[in-house]
């Protein structure tokens, strides 16, 4: 469901009733972690609030693996006035230099957004530099 495969690193904050149930069992070889040396490779946080999403993203991105993601899940209904939105959560990941790659309804409560970090477009000229 969110890309969780062997072997890998996995974070959940803020999971709600039911969501690590769920998610249950792991591929074989993953891990539930807080922290990985080699970072962590999906980290996956429930905010209710705007606020949320901006007091943790900053740390889920220093703490995510150089190929690791992102999930940031939300609430579908927009009848919350303190829930972020799609573009909300969008526009927050900008600014921590991660833009977002797939969106996902987990159930009809909760809509995620992937945020992966931007990726560089190739060199357009050679380096020139020789030894």
């Amino acid at each position: 469901m969110l890309g969780i495969r062997a072997g890998m690193n996995v974070s959940i904050h803020n999971a709600p009733s039911g969501f690590m149930e769920a998610l249950l069992p792991l591929p074989e070889g993953a891990a539930l972690l807080d922290s990985a040396r080699t970072g962590l490779d999906v980290q996956v946080l429930f905010a209710g609030k705007k606020t949320e999403v901006v007091e943790k993203l900053a740390s889920l991105s220093r703490n995510m693996a150089v190929t690791g993601a992102i999930w940031i899940c939300f609430p579908t209904s927009l009848e919350l006035p303190l829930a972020p939105s799609e573009e909300f959560v969008r526009l927050a990941a900008l600014e921590m230099g991660l833009t977002d790659t797939k969106k996902l309804m987990l159930d009809p409560a909760w809509t995620a957004l992937k945020l992966q970090r931007k990726s560089r477009p190739p060199r357009v000229e050679l380096p020139s530099a020789r030894a």
